[in-house]
Formats: structure tokens, sequence, C-alpha cells
């Protein structure tokens, strides 16, 4: 079978419009604990503009593989105005079956059709808004390649990235490739532990002594010491020093709006789950699985409407957890 999960450098805007194949080719590679795959491409055409949007991501849990692959197409009119969004039918998030995408597929419809999309981060500030985690990074990654299409005067353009972590003893690495209109930069994360970070009942961060240090393009841009004495604290130094490396790689790519369209926006969080998993074990995969979807779903706020019928569930396993 091929794999096919890497930054595909030959995309064709005419085949990724129509061909979402690519997507959800079932991949073999496995040798992160974390992969994201996502990208954006956007094409003028004879009554506005089309964009495709996807995002693939494949976790290592334990013995609990977890691939979960969603693209949308969205049809703009000349002027920008969201005319239609729709989900490809192989499109599927953590819970499978489970993500009622066709409820999905109206809520965004209802909610963004007839608005200007590169206004997305104001008509749907949360995830909540458009009722699952994964189809706001997907949609909001495209709504700010689409205004940074725009203020550069272009007509077609793409962009993909590739996100990898690897947890190795007490350090945390990452790596990121990430290619806008042709342009490449490759940013490298290292977050070394001083001291043995402390965990809660639930495996979740809260005590915290380390190192981030940052490369871009084999040059490094940062290096600050992390320390905190809870989960808040943790999550708020962590999302500080990645929002760091997120303006500087904009900065890089010349990019002049807010650059929602990359990584970053969860790279936090997949840090927390490293940490957590690296500390773990027995039962490593069903608990990360749970405290992935905890955080995607906002603890017992069922965001995602896929979650609802599961939700009974969920709280009798999140409670064993406790």
């Amino acid at each position: 079978m091929k794999i096919r999960l890497a930054l595909c450098r030959d995309l064709d805007t005419r085949d990724v419009i129509f061909d979402h194949s690519f997507v959800f080719e079932r991949s073999l590679d496995f040798r992160a604990l974390i992969t994201r795959y996502r990208g954006t491409v956007c094409r003028r055409s004879a009554t506005g503009w089309v964009v495709t949007a996807w995002q693939k991501s494949l976790y290592r849990f334990g013995n609990f593989p977890l691939e979960e692959a969603i693209c949308a197409t969205i049809l703009l009119s000349r002027d920008g105005v969201v005319r239609s969004i729709s989900l490809d039918k192989k499109s599927h998030g953590g819970l499978g079956p489970f993500c009622d995408f066709k409820t999905l597929q109206g809520c965004m419809n209802r909610v963004l059709r007839g608005r200007d999309f590169a206004a997305f981060s104001r008509v749907c500030p949360t995830s909540g808004d458009v009722r699952c985690l994964h189809l706001f990074e997907v949609l909001g990654s495209a709504a700010g390649f689409y205004e940074e299409l725009k203020q550069r005067g272009e007509e077609h353009g793409t962009e993909e990235e590739l996100l990898r972590v690897f947890p190795k003893g007490k350090n945390i690495r990452v790596e990121n490739e990430h290619i806008v209109f042709g342009k490449e930069k490759r940013v490298e994360l290292t977050l070394r532990h001083d001291r043995v970070p402390g965990f809660s009942r639930m495996a979740m961060p809260e005590t915290m002594g380390a190192t981030l240090a940052a490369t871009l393009d084999g040059t490094q841009v940062l290096s600050e010491q992390l320390e905190a004495n809870d989960f808040r604290a943790i999550y708020g130094k962590l999302n500080r020093s990645v929002s760091k490396c997120h303006r500087l790689e904009k900065t890089a790519f010349g990019c002049r709006g807010r650059m929602r369209f990359t990584n970053y926006t969860s790279l936090t969080g997949l840090l927390l789950l490293t940490m957590s998993h690296s500390a773990m074990r027995i039962l490593r995969g069903p608990r990360i699985l749970m405290m992935l979807q905890v955080l995607q779903s906002g603890g017992e706020r069922m965001n995602c409407i896929g979650f609802a019928s599961l939700a009974g569930r969920k709280s009798a396993c999140i409670a064993e957890l406790l």
C-alpha cells in the first residue's frame, strides 16, 4: 500500500480541488507519537472561489493507533461570501461513525452561509460555534489562508504543513515543515525537562521545570525557561512560547494578516498529551484517548454533536480515571 504522509511538493490545484483521495489513503507511518498533516488550496473560478481544506491526524497511543481525516470544500462568491460548505463523505473524527457529519455540515452552512469567509474568526470565535474542534481548525486555517491570498492579490495558491511530535527520554522533539506559496520553512522545537514533572490523578501535568528551545531553518530563534506549579500555568506558559514561534514563522513568510493557517494553534495541547503519555506505564492507549476527547470537547461540555450520543459512556469512563 502506498504511504503518502509527507509534504506533497507536487500538489496540483486542479487535482486537489476535485480529488481528495490523498487525504483518506490509509497511512502506515506511525513513527512519531503524533503526526498532523494539514493544508489548503484556493482557486479563482468563473463564479467566485473554490477552497479545499484538509487535516489528517495520526496518534500512536499505546496499542491504540488512531487516524482522523477531514476534508471540506468551501464555495465563495466573487467577493468572498460563503455560498456553501460541504464535507467529503469519507471525513471522520475521533469517534468515527459516531461523529454526525451530516448534522455538522448543516450547522456550518447555517452559521457561515452568506457571511464573509475572511471574517471566520469573528463569526466563529470558538469551536462550539461549528460544533467540532477539528472543523474549527480546518475552516479557521482555510479562512486565514484565503485572506492572505486576497491581500497578496493572487488568484490561486496552496499551503501545506506537516507536524510530528517525538518523545525521547526526558525530551520532546517537534518537527514542523510548512510550505506557503512554494516557500518552505522548517521549525524544530525541543522541550527539555530540567526536573521530573508532576501529574494529577487524571495524569494531566501539574508541575513543570523545563527549557523550550526552537530553531528556524537551523538557526536558534528561541530559548525559554518554563517553571509552573499547576496545570493552568503550564498551559499558559507553553502556549505563550508556542505563540512566539508562530509569530517568528509568520514574519519569515512575510504574512501580513494574523496567519491562523498553522498547526501551532493545537501544538500546546499536543505537547501536554505527549507529556502525559510519557509518564504513563499502564493503560496508555485508553487513558490518553479519553484525555484527548476531554480536551477536544471542553470537558463535560459537549461541543461536538458527534460526542452527544456517547455522553453517558464518556462520563462513566471519566469517572473511572478519577
